[in-house]
């Protein structure tokens, strides 16, 4: 339901501004420019928060079928196998987001207290929502 939301208010987007196309044609050079700039600007930062925050509607597959969560968490932390920690899951390409990053987890990860093979510190980052790309969800007891 919500990515058919978000696909009408895509194209309601997209066809508002085609329409829009024909107006700011008829400007004159810089204004145009002007015009063309913020409209280019809006859109990149509507580009980065949907692919910063995004989930389009893939919770159920990642969380419900593969049970990644599990994997993330580890045999320690009521899941499966090793887990996932910060060293490995950047390894594999995941990026951080460092301003997400809790400012005493920042202070702990500067004097290098914290543990970059813990899965449970990939689960701090993930409950920051400091990872880019990937959006946890915790039950209630938020153990994982």
């Amino acid at each position: 339901m919500l990515t058919r939301t978000r696909s009408i208010a895509c194209f309601s987007v997209l066809l508002l501004s085609s329409t829009l196309i024909p107006a700011t044609a008829q400007m004159g050079g810089k204004e145009f420019d002007t015009a063309a700039a913020e409209l280019a600007k809006r859109y990149l930062e509507e580009g980065r928060e949907t692919f910063r925050f995004d989930t389009f509607g893939s919770e159920d597959f990642w969380g419900g079928k593969l049970r990644l969560h599990e994997a993330i968490a580890g045999e320690k932390l009521g899941g499966l196998g090793p887990g996932l920690s910060p060293k490995k899951a950047l390894k594999l390409g995941l990026k951080v987001d460092v301003n997400a990053i809790p400012e005493d987890v920042a202070n702990a990860l500067s004097k290098g207290e914290v543990d970059l093979t813990d899965p449970a510190s990939t689960l701090l980052l993930l409950k920051a929502n400091a990872v880019v790309g990937v959006t946890g969800f915790f039950a209630e007891d938020a153990k994982r």
